[in-house]
């Protein structure tokens, strides 16, 4: 694979993210001026310059060793000196000494969490929840990232618990709108899918298809189990949206990406899988379908008489980890 580093399509991305946070903080500043038009053009010009960056991320064929970029992030957090940079620059104001420790103590506990990622993709191909714990949470106030439980308040800034982004394994809420497909992408993925996972299973034995690489790892079957999950959560909710029943909730105590727990999948034959995945992805293709056909409010993922948004519902959202599900069988 080619090196993240010294390549024109990585310069490119790079002025693009540097261009999303100058502008954002310029539009800040702006604010707080009184100057509410010119923030609201800065804050759109940060968002079309992310997406351009983006864009030119996705069509550049090679995106590199991923263990080398987390080295290349260590390195960068490594080579930061936050006191040294406001003490060697032509700043007129300089942060209180309060400011800058906040800012070392961010840098150092995402060096650390960074550096336990490389250890356990080193040591098993990927990270896992013992090397990175299954939630992270980042303050919107300091940068500060907890692992683990929602925090209540931060810890260094005392920023209260709204104000923290979640990242976990399934984005389903992703404020960076990953993996998005177009309707006709998102009916061919998902018609394709079923076919494929079939050709996957073939001929393998069932000892392969329930084994783990680790304790809190998927096996085989259960990566189908969750597909069949989601589908089957997907219809739900549409159907009692249609229903204007208002959206189901999954108990909060269930994570999205553990619905298929305790639903005995790992004991069916793969065989049964495929016709389970089948059948509920026949459910979920004809309601899709339908939905793109009904030019109403609810297409365009907003509740027909609460005008909510319908994020549990958009295809894009329910589907989008589809793809990355079926890499995890193939390998």
């Amino acid at each position: 694979m080619k090196s993240f580093e010294n390549e024109k399509p990585i310069n490119d991305i790079k002025i693009g993210a540097a261009a999303y946070v100058r502008n954002l903080a310029v539009a800040e500043d702006a604010v707080i001026r009184g100057q509410f038009n010119l923030a609201k053009v800065l804050r759109a010009a940060a968002h079309s310059q992310r997406v351009m960056a983006m864009k030119i991320s996705r069509l550049y064929p090679e995106k590199g060793d991923h263990l080398h970029l987390l080295q290349i992030i260590l390195s960068e957090i490594q080579g930061q000196n936050e006191i040294e940079f406001f003490r060697a620059g032509q700043f007129t104001e300089v942060p209180e000494s309060e400011e800058l420790n906040q800012l070392v103590k961010v840098r150092e506990r995402l060096e650390d969490i960074i550096q336990r990622a490389i250890a356990g993709l080193e040591n098993n191909g990927d990270i896992t929840d013992k090397d990175v714990d299954e939630s992270i949470w980042g303050c919107h106030g300091c940068g500060y990232l907890i692992e683990g439980d929602s925090p209540d308040t931060c810890p260094l800034c005392g920023a209260l618990s709204v104000e923290f982004e979640w990242f976990g394994p399934f984005y389903s809420s992703s404020s960076e709108h990953l993996g998005q497909l177009s309707p006709d992408k998102i009916i061919q993925t998902l018609e394709s899918i079923p076919e494929k996972i079939e050709s996957v299973l073939s001929g393998i034995d069932d000892e392969i298809l329930v084994r783990k690489s680790s304790d809190d790892q998927w096996c085989v079957k259960e990566v189908i189990g969750h597909i069949i999950e989601t589908d089957k959560a997907f219809v739900q909710r549409v159907k009692s949206i249609l229903q204007s029943q208002g959206i189901t909730a999954i108990p909060r105590s269930i994570p999205p990406w553990k619905l298929h727990e305790g639903k005995m999948y790992e004991t069916k034959s793969a065989s049964e899988l495929v016709d389970h995945l089948e059948g509920a992805r026949e459910e979920s293709l004809g309601l899709i379908r339908e939905l793109r056909s009904d030019q109403t409010p609810f297409q365009r993922n907003i509740h027909p008489a609460t005008a909510a948004p319908l994020t549990p519902c958009n295809p894009n959202v329910s589907f989008s980890n589809h793809r990355s599900n079926f890499v995890q069988l193939q390998h």
